[in-house]
């Protein structure tokens, strides 16, 4: 049960701390912090909005939890899968300048 939070740990987080660690000394943690606050806010508006015109909706038995709406495990979402991207091209940066001659 709760198969969406499972796969979010699995490909999501853990990938998102050990990213984190590989990138602590080129992060910029102000700036992170205002992406990541500012596209968890356009996600959660997006998906209420989304769920409030009937476009789609959420299993209650299949969610951990509710508020204002939306599942727990879309919270999560909204912010770790921005910040993997974010991390991913972090690495795949340094690796690329790192390889430039």
């Amino acid at each position: 049960m709760y198969l969406y939070l499972q796969l979010l740990c699995i490909f999501v987080i853990i990938p998102n701390i050990v990213l984190l660690y590989l990138n602590r000394k080129h992060i910029h943690w102000k700036s992170l912090g205002v992406a990541l606050l500012l596209l968890f806010f356009i996600a959660v508006v997006w998906d209420q909005l989304s769920v409030h015109l009937g476009l789609w909706v959420f299993s209650q038995e299949e969610m951990v939890g509710n508020l204002f709406g939306l599942p727990f495990e879309e919270y999560i979402f909204f912010l770790f899968v921005p910040l993997l991207c974010i991390n991913i091209y972090l690495l795949v940066d340094r690796i690329l300048l790192k390889s430039k001659p």
